[in-house]
């Protein structure tokens, strides 16, 4: 319950509003008089931004900037590729190029794996330092005598007399048909040859005949051997090249015989 006092003085007439009267035009809050009216929320501030740049250094940013901006436009245009670098980085050029370093590396795997003895390696190696005669060394004593004889045949030269060691055997060989020199004894003989291919492939004799001696020498008579359509040569004295790679011989001996007996 509200209680209202009563005013004892009564209004004032000169225009003032006594402590005791309620103003005119104003209602009274119902159940509220004497409480202050409520208030509107204050309106909302959103949290402080920080400070921006100071003004020098917005303008020194500017300066740098435009200085870029010059810098660019004082910079010489960026040059063009070259035409041949063009041509060299396209497609046809690389697959060329490709193409070629396959090859060199194919034929550096065939001189390599595949090819002649190294020249710069000892001749006691390579085998070509025990003679200078011999081009082609056969891999056996047999091989050795067999491929003089399909020169002969064939009337090969200077492959025939090469064969032979030294330019000394090759003389006693010659000397021993009459002939001036080595390659006279091959023309020569090969007149007396029949069928070529007959001679080129005489028959050898077993295994058990051509041990090598105490000092690794092999001999191989042309008496034991089977001799078709021509000549038979003599008895070949033959040797291993040493340090040499794999089996290389070649005739480092030679020996006239009579007449073979007939079988």
């Amino acid at each position: 319950m509200v209680l209202y006092a009563v005013s004892k003085s009564g209004p004032r007439h000169d225009g003032q509003v006594a402590d005791d009267e309620e103003p005119k035009g104003l209602t009274p809050a119902s159940g509220d008089r004497g409480k202050q009216p409520d208030l509107p929320p204050p309106p909302f501030v959103p949290p402080g931004v920080p400070p921006g740049p100071v003004p020098d250094q917005q303008w020194r940013e500017f300066q740098e900037f435009q200085r870029f901006q010059e810098f660019q436009r004082n910079s010489p245009p960026p040059r063009k590729k070259p035409k041949w670098l063009g041509i060299l980085l396209g497609k046809w050029a690389r697959r060329l190029i490709f193409l070629l370093v396959l090859a060199l590396a194919a034929m550096w795997a065939y001189q390599h794996y595949l090819g002649g003895p190294d020249e710069a390696l000892p001749a006691s190696e390579t085998g070509g330092g025990k003679t200078e005669r011999t081009v082609l060394f056969a891999s056996s004593p047999k091989e050795a005598v067999r491929a003089l004889y399909d020169n002969i045949a064939q009337d090969v030269l200077p492959d025939a007399c090469t064969r032979f060691e030294t330019e000394a055997v090759a003389l006693k060989f010659a000397d021993a048909f009459g002939a001036a020199n080595c390659d006279a004894a091959v023309h020569m003989l090969n007149e007396q040859v029949g069928t070529a291919n007959e001679y080129a492939e005489p028959s050898f004799p077993s295994p058990a005949k051509m041990l090598p001696n105490a000092d690794g020498t092999v001999v191989i008579s042309s008496c034991d051997m089977v001799v078709r359509d021509g000549p038979r040569l003599g008895r070949f004295t033959l040797r291993k090249i040493p340090n040499a790679r794999g089996e290389q011989w070649t005739i480092s001996g030679f020996a006239s015989e009579p007449a073979c007996p007939t079988p």
